[in-house]
């Protein structure tokens, strides 16, 4: 994806600021950190709706899907 940004002195202020060298390296932070925080909602909002799963129920199926051993 590629986003035009105006050359903007607050946002280049902004990105230095927060550690960062260019306004891109900033954004693609920004973008990354709304990332998780979507993912994160995303299994909050599972756990409330009930859609989850113990551990011992999560282990077997990966253990089937990938091959390994059932756990004793």
């Amino acid at each position: 994806m590629q986003v035009t940004i105006p050359d903007d002195a607050g946002l280049q202020n902004q990105a230095i600021a927060a550690g960062f060298a260019t306004i891109e390296d900033y954004l693609v932070e920004l973008i990354e950190r709304d990332a998780a925080r979507v993912a994160i909602q995303q299994g909050i909002d599972d756990y409330k709706a009930g859609r989850t799963q113990s551990f011992d129920q999560f282990d077997a199926e990966l253990r089937r899907e990938f091959g390994f051993e059932p756990r004793t």
